[in-house]
């Protein structure tokens, strides 16, 4: 099976779960293989999101091996594109002002990847460990100088952690806590890890975001969770954290950033307590809205593709990033496949593979003054500002099409 079915809630552990939208079966988006012939071949999971009656978290119904998601072939790199570099640094700054960190005070960074985050820390004089399964991301941070420890972050890691360094002053984690399996056992580790007063901040995709700007492409199965504030304080408070700050940030296309500390009083300041009561206002908490939300998907990608159509005419199109939402969202999308050629990507770790089922070649940048393409789809729509900069210094008359949030052709 290469996975299990989700009969509870991840948080509250009820066992009221509804279906909210069913996509049916998808590949896994980051499954990119060198060989085209076993890319149409790769097998599909289940990819459904419910919703808990009881503390109205939304999940998926289907958990995927995690060492299938990241240990062998995970891809994404963090310092591929110059909006999260720059986000990154903008983070550590808030963090450093926030909590009062100081020189030689040790950084932990749960799903560190290529140790973008973490270099900003380091540049600070902290000492800094990442921590992250992914194999080929792990290599290129410790080509960078950031001590990374290949694994997924677990009590066994947690103990390694104490007894080489003690106990830890910060620890910091970026999209990262909406994919972990055992999402109980790793806030717990974390919280074990730290000295007391110690600080956890972290970011994760503010699922009020998805909902109000239709973004359901990034509902895939790398994202078990899919948080919104309320049942995720309760979880926090539970575990023994004090919830001290919360903000959204516009990143990946809207993050939460939620900031905790390890003082064992479980309060809640004033401004978490009015960001919690606005965010009962939203469509998180609109049933109506909840069940008339797939429809509303729908409806949008048939405008997407007819006005896709409309303005390509014969024309051939293609796309650029291979994020892994891709496949969701061409799948959803349905325009011929011989209607997109290949993909454009700046990411090396993707580049000579191919995307899974439709089995669309992945190129380097380069190869765009090669083919001369008349449109090109933005399909990493949460960075289209850089990639548009990117397009346009090597052909401004190329025409972009950025089909989320909102259809756009210039």
């Amino acid at each position: 099976m290469h996975g299990k079915k989700i009969n509870r809630c991840r948080l509250c552990k009820s066992k009221k779960i509804q279906k909210v939208i069913d996509f049916g079966k998808i590949p896994l988006g980051n499954n990119l293989l060198k060989n085209k012939r076993q890319s149409l071949r790769v097998k599909k999971y289940p990819l459904i999101l419910n919703n808990c009656k009881n503390c109205n978290h939304f999940q998926l119904s289907y958990s995927v091996d995690p060492q299938i998601l990241y240990a062998k072939n995970y891809t994404y790199l963090s310092g591929t594109g110059p909006s999260m570099v720059s986000h990154l640094k903008k983070y550590s700054n808030y963090v450093i002002k926030k909590t009062n960190l100081l020189k030689d005070n040790i950084v932990v960074d749960i799903g560190s990847n290529d140790g973008t985050c973490l270099e900003n820390f380091k540049k600070k004089k902290m000492r800094v460990l990442g921590v992250d399964p992914a194999k080929k991301p792990c290599q290129v941070a410790k080509l960078r100088g950031i001590k990374s420890i290949n694994s997924f972050f677990n009590k066994k890691v947690a103990e390694k952690i104490t007894r080489k360094y003690g106990k830890v002053d910060f620890v910091t984690s970026h999209n990262t806590l909406a994919h972990v399996d055992d999402i109980e056992n790793i806030f717990e580790n974390i919280f074990e890890i730290l000295k007391k007063n110690g600080y956890f901040c972290f970011e994760i995709g503010y699922f009020n975001e998805v909902i109000k700007n239709n973004y359901f492409d990034t509902i895939y199965h790398e994202h078990l969770d899919y948080h919104h504030a309320n049942p995720l304080i309760k979880f926090l408070n539970k575990i023994g954290f004090s919830i001290i700050d919360i903000n959204i940030v516009n990143i990946q296309g809207g993050s939460l950033r939620i900031l905790c500390k390890k003082d064992f009083k479980k309060k809640i300041t004033n401004k978490v307590n009015k960001f919690l009561k606005k965010e009962e206002r939203t469509n998180l908490y609109n049933k109506i809205f909840i069940n008339t939300w797939e429809k509303k998907i729908k409806n949008l990608m048939k405008d997407a593709r007819d006005k896709i159509l409309k303005v390509s005419s014969k024309e051939i199109l293609y796309g650029y990033g291979s994020p892994t939402k891709i496949i969701l969202f061409l799948k959803l999308l349905n325009i011929p496949k011989n209607k997109l050629k290949c993909i454009f990507e700046d990411n090396l770790l993707k580049q000579n593979k191919f995307l899974p089922i439709y089995g669309n070649k992945i190129i380097g940048t380069n190869f765009i003054k090669k083919f001369k393409p008349k449109f090109i789809i933005i399909f990493a729509w949460n960075f289209a500002k850089d990639i548009r900069k990117k397009i346009n210094k090597i052909d401004k008359n190329i025409k972009i099409i950025v089909p989320l949030p909102k259809f756009k052709l210039n």
